[in-house]
Order: C-alpha cells, then sequence, then structure tokens
C-alpha cells in the first residue's frame, strides 16, 4: 500500500545548541564590562558614572568623543575594550539569533515532540483522530493515562493537537511500519485504532501484531462484518462504533490493566480508601452496592481520577446533609459491602494498590466472580429482610454456664435472640428452638428454672455436648446493622464467637474439623473400665455406649452421661448388682464385645490424648466408622458360646 505520510524530522538531525554555550556568551561578555569599568576608573582617571558610560559606548563601538586617551597605556587599554567589544557582542547577537530560530524550527517542525515520544513508554498508542478518536482520548486524557496520537491530517496535527503542549501527535499514515515505531509501539501498552476505514484498521492490526506480539489491541470496526475479519487478523477486542462509544472503546482498551476489588467499610472510610487508590494513579470506575438477597448490584458511574473529584464530593456530602444521610442509608443496608472497578498504569501497581488495601482491613477480594461476591455479602451481610429488619446468624461455642453472659451481651445492644440450633453428627437438619427472648428478666427466669430442676438442666448440657462439644447458632435481630456488628466484635472478644451467617453445612465441617466429639469403636471384658478410666482420666466426657446385635441388625443405646470421677464410681457400683451384671453380660457377649461411646471434650487436644491411650491399650477399633464398617467389623468377629443362669 502507498504511503501518503509526510516525513517528519527526527531530534538527531536538528543539530541543538547547548544552552550552556549561550551562557557562558554572556559570563563573558559580563566579565569584561567589569573589565571596562575597573580599567575606566584606575587607567583613564574616571569617577564611577563616567567609568561605566565610557565602556558601554566603547563595547558598543559608538564612540562619542567626548572623553579621548591622552596616555599611550589609556589608548592600549580603549583598543583592547573596542576590539573585545565587537568581537563578544557579534557572536552573542548570532548565537542569540541561532537559539531563538532553532526553537522556533523545532516547535514548528515537531522534534521537540520527537523527543518527547522517544523517552515515552507504557502508553497507548492511537490511530486516528476523527469523531470516534477524539472521544477515546478525551477518556484517556480524564484518567491520566498516556497517548501518542497518530493523524494523517497533517493540518489537524499542527493547528489543533500541537497546539496543547501535553498533547503528542505524528502527523502520518498509521498504516506504514516506520510511523507505529515513530510511536514507540514496540513500548507501548496498547495500540487503540480508531480510522474509519476498515481496511486501514485491519492492515494496522496486522502490522501492530507483527511489530509487538505480545500488545494489547483494540480496534474498530464500522461495519458488523468486519468485526471477525479484525478478530482474526489479532485484535484483542473489537467495537462497533454503532453500538458503542469512546467509552466503551476505552474500557476495552484498558481492560487488561483493570481490578475489580471488592470493599467492606462505612461511609466515614471513603477518603482513606479513595486516596490510597489516587495515589497510585489509578481511576476509580464504578461503584457497585452488593446486597444479600439482590440477584444483581446497584451500580454507579464515578469516574474520579483526581484529588479534586474526591474533595468535590465529600464536600457535597457534608453540604448536603439528606445526600449524606441517603448514602448512609445505602451503605447500611449492604453493610457496607460494595466492589469498584479500578483502571491502573500497570499490574504490578494494581497488586501493590491492593496489598495496602488490604493492610488498612477493608479489602474483601479481588476480582471475585458474581457468585463468590454474592456469597462475601451473605456471610458479611446483615440483612435478610432487606432493610427493614437486619439480621444475622451467629455460630457460637460455649457451655450452659455461659448462656447468662452471652445473653447480656447481645440484649444490651437493643438486639433480640430469635432461636437456637443444635448440630447433631449424623442427623441432616439441626435441631430448631424459637426463643425471641429480649428482656434480660426472661434469661433470668429461665435460668432460676434450670437450676431447680436438675433433670432440665442435664438435658440440656447433654445436648450442648452432642451439638459439636457445645457448637450452636443464633438467629439474631437488632435495631441496624451497626448494633449487629457491635454484638459481633463482643462476642468475639469473649471466645464465645466462631463465625457469621455460615451454611449449615459449614457449621457441620466446622464440628468435624474441631474434632471435640467422636464416635470410638472399642473391644473389652465385662466390668472392664480401662476405656472408661483413660476418658474420664484425660478430661473428656462419655455420652452414651451403642451395642450392635448381628443376625437382627438392631442396636442398643445406653445412655452414661459419665462425665466425672463420681459418675464413673457410680458406675461401678451399678455394675456390681446381679441383675444389671447379668444384663450387660448378655448385651456383651451378642455383641461380641465390641460396641461404641460416643467421647465429647472441650478441647481437640484432649480427643486425640484418648484416641492414642486408647489404641496403647489395645482397646480401639475405629473412630467415627460408619454404621456399614460396624456392621463389618461385628459380623466378622468370632463368635463366642455363653450362657446366662
Amino acid at each position: 500500500m502507498a504511503s501518503s505520510r509526510i516525513p517528519l524530522p527526527k531530534a538527531e538531525d536538528i543539530q541543538a545548541i547547548p544552552l550552556s554555550i549561550f551562557y557562558f556568551a554572556l559570563i563573558a561578555l559580563i566579565i569584561l564590562i567589569v573589565y571596562g569599568i575597573i580599567g575606566s576608573l584606575y587607567i583613564m582617571g574616571l569617577d564611577p558614572i563616567n567609568a561605566i558610560y565610557f565602556t558601554i559606548i566603547t563595547v558598543a563601538t559608538v564612540g562619542y568623543g567626548d572623553i579621548i586617551p591622552q596616555t599611550a597605556v589609556q589608548k592600549l587599554f580603549a583598543v583592547s575594550l573596542a576590539l573585545a567589544g565587537v568581537g563578544l557582542i557579534a557572536y552573542v547577537f548570532s548565537l542569540s539569533i541561532s537559539v531563538v530560530t532553532m526553537t522556533v524550527e523545532d516547535i514548528t517542525s515537531g522534534s521537540r515532540i520527537r523527543r518527547k515520544m522517544t523517552s515515552m513508554e507504557n502508553h497507548f498508542v492511537l490511530c486516528g483522530y476523527g469523531r470516534v478518536g477524539a472521544a477515546v482520548f478525551k477518556e484517556l486524557k480524564e484518567r491520566n493515562q498516556k497517548a501518542i496520537i497518530i493523524e494523517r491530517n497533517r493540518d489537524l496535527v499542527e493547528k489543533e493537537l500541537w497546539e496543547d503542549p501535553y498533547v503528542l501527535a505524528i502527523p502520518g499514515d498509521a498504516t506504514d511500519e516506520s510511523v507505529l515505531k515513530d510511536a514507540g509501539i514496540s513500548r507501548a501498552r496498547g495500540v487503540i485504532i480508531t480510522t474509519g476505514e476498515d481496511v486501514d484498521n485491519l492492515f494496522i492490526t496486522l502490522t501492530s501484531r507483527e511489530i509487538h506480539p505480545e500488545i494489547w489491541i483494540v480496534a474498530r470496526a464500522s461495519k458488523r462484518e468486519n468485526i471477525k475479519r479484525l478478530y482474526r487478523s489479532g485484535a484483542d477486542r473489537v467495537i462497533s462504533p454503532e453500538t458503542s462509544g469512546g467509552e466503551d472503546i476505552y474500557f476495552a482498551a484498558i481492560e487488561p490493566t483493570m481490578m475489580k476489588i471488592t470493599m467492606m467499610h462505612e461511609v466515614g472510610d471513603i477518603r482513606k480508601e479513595s486516596e490510597i487508590i489516587l495515589k497510585y494513579g489509578c481511576t476509580l470506575e464504578d461503584i457497585e452496592y452488593h446486597l444479600p438477597e439482590f440477584k444483581e448490584p446497584l451500580a454507579r458511574k464515578i469516574g474520579i481520577s483526581k484529588i479534586g473529584q474526591l474533595n468535590k464530593f465529600l464536600d457535597s456530602l457534608d453540604e448536603d446533609i439528606n445526600r449524606k444521610n441517603s448514602l448512609e442509608r445505602i451503605y447500611e443496608s449492604v453493610s457496607g459491602i460494595h466492589s469498584h472497578w479500578i483502571s491502573g498504569p500497570d499490574k504490578e501497581t494494581l497488586e501493590k494498590l491492593a496489598d495496602e488495601l488490604k493492610k488498612e482491613g477493608i479489602l474483601l477480594g479481588v476480582n471475585l466472580e458474581p457468585d463468590e461476591i454474592k456469597e462475601v455479602a451473605r456471610k458479611y451481610g446483615r440483612l435478610v429482610e432487606v432493610v427493614i429488619k437486619p439480621e444475622m446468624i451467629i455460630v457460637e461455642n460455649h457451655g450452659v454456664s455461659d448462656i447468662k453472659e452471652e445473653a447480656e451481651i447481645i440484649l444490651k445492644h437493643g438486639c433480640v435472640l430469635e432461636d437456637i440450633e443444635y448440630y447433631f453428627t449424623g442427623f441432616g437438619e439441626p435441631l430448631r428452638r424459637k426463643i425471641g427472648l429480649s428482656d434480660m428478666n426472661e434469661v433470668k427466669k429461665f435460668l432460676d428454672n434450670l437450676e431447680k430442676n436438675a433433670d432440665k438442666y442435664e438435658s440440656l448440657d447433654r445436648i450442648y455436648t452432642l451439638s459439636g462439644g457445645g457448637i450452636h447458632t443464633h438467629r439474631i435481630s437488632g435495631p441496624d446493622t451497626k448494633s449487629l456488628n457491635r454484638v459481633e466484635n463482643e462476642l468475639s472478644k469473649k471466645g464465645f464467637l466462631l463465625g457469621v451467617n455460615m451454611t449449615p453445612k459449614e457449621i457441620k465441617e466446622l464440628i468435624e474439623k474441631t474434632g471435640r466429639v467422636v464416635q470410638i469403636l472399642v473391644k473389652h471384658e465385662v466390668g472392664t473400665m480401662d476405656d472408661k478410666e483413660i476418658i474420664i482420666g484425660e478430661g473428656g466426657r462419655i455420652l452414651d455406649a451403642k451395642h450392635y446385635l448381628p443376625g437382627v441388625r438392631q442396636v442398643v443405646t445406653r445412655n452414661l452421661n459419665i462425665k466425672n470421677r463420681t459418675d464413673l464410681d457410680n458406675c461401678e457400683e451399678e455394675l456390681e448388682k446381679p441383675d444389671a451384671r447379668r444384663s450387660l453380660t448378655a448385651l456383651y457377649e451378642i455383641s461380641r464385645h465390641i460396641h461404641t461411646h460416643t467421647v465429647a471434650a472441650p478441647e481437640e487436644k484432649i480427643i486425640h490424648n484418648i484416641e492414642n491411650k486408647l489404641d496403647k491399650k489395645g482397646v480401639l477399633m475405629g473412630i467415627n466408622l460408619s454404621e456399614d464398617e460396624i456392621w463389618e467389623i461385628v459380623e466378622k468377629e468370632n463368635v463366642r458360646q455363653f450362657c446366662i443362669e
């Protein structure tokens, strides 16, 4: 393809005059004048005023003749002053003319612009400055993105673009490989092709990809049928102005250096968040508010890239209290959870930005998928019934004795204990009980009844123990999310809180992970108390014993609830009774001396110690086995004859 490019002078073709030479010439002229004044004072014998006068007219070769040298020394002094002045003034004058001429030529020829271009990197090469190209350049400029424009219309470049000293433009044809190289395509971060001719755009795409195989290319397609051709030629994104404008092309170009950050903070932290983003030269493109129960986020365009824009927005909030209250209600509704699309100069800068936001404790995640953001909003959000009734699900671990302290923390912030759920191993659904407590007097009344009724206290304590050693959940409602946050923080400091808004699956996994309630399979003779001695001695608690009767495949469960040495002694005394001994002997013989114990402990470490000691004692056969595995072990065990008197 023939090139219509008008050659642009290169910087090295212009012999620029160093400013130091010009400065040296001026200094020499000043020294000559000082020499003339001193000589006029001491050689000519003149007063200061006449000394200055005589020096200037002599150096300038005017010589009015009103002051005439008389002696030989005076005449030699006047001659040296005149000769030096003629030569030096002529040199300085010609040098000044040269500098001015070269400066004008430098500006008009574009050499100054070219020198700026040679030092530019990580910029965009914008090919075509028509209607679409101008719109794209406006978006780039607003976000402090560097760009070099290539425009075929030389008059447009010289009379419009070069008028702005901050605009770098080359008059030339972008289809010419050398022009693309002049624009620093090898150092650029991307090429934006917006000429009105699809054929030219196709050729520029091919040439750009050939020069820089890894560069990001965004091309304009005037006709829809050429979109596929441009993609095949190497474009990363193709935008059609029929459906898109300059902003869409800008976002397509900036895509490789964009990042989505999901944040959680209050309105008062907007300045801190924004200043961190802006100091890295990044732009806050938009904001999305994530309501836990809504499918799509509420999105709003921002486009803040300068600190002045941020100050203007924050000042408007301070001036309009209603506007600030509205924004606070939005943040309240989403628990402060929102996302921003951030554009930046490069990926390394974005990574540094994310690290600082994380250190500030306001970053929840980077480039999260919509489902991941919903999960975060569900986990951290305090909203179930939109804004009308803020709620949260808290997962706790404590004993019956801690109920009063837990309730005091919740109720003092104006919140309501709606219900409680216990999670038992082997059960698909939790045991849920409605509470509806909002008054501390009701809590005290409930606890007084527990103290008076030992069986009721024992039953509740057993439920707590079976539910992961005290793990349970409460649904808490409050007047606002700030109250819920305060409850969450205090329960966490107290050591009760394990998590917020966790799913039933996550809670069951938590119980399994903590390992504070296990089912152990043991084998020993009737009356042997080794296993129970070990469990109680290590600080564990035996909740029950299950015997598996082969043939009929029945499971006989005995509730033991042995929690201390006294309970263990009572168990031994009970076994000494003849009827109890006969029944238990028969049960042991039928189940082949194999049975399970559900064991609970306050710490996972205690469970591990119990397991290790039972194993060394030789009575342990397995831990947390499935029912099928237990039946297989029991049915394979040797059968011994026995009789009961």
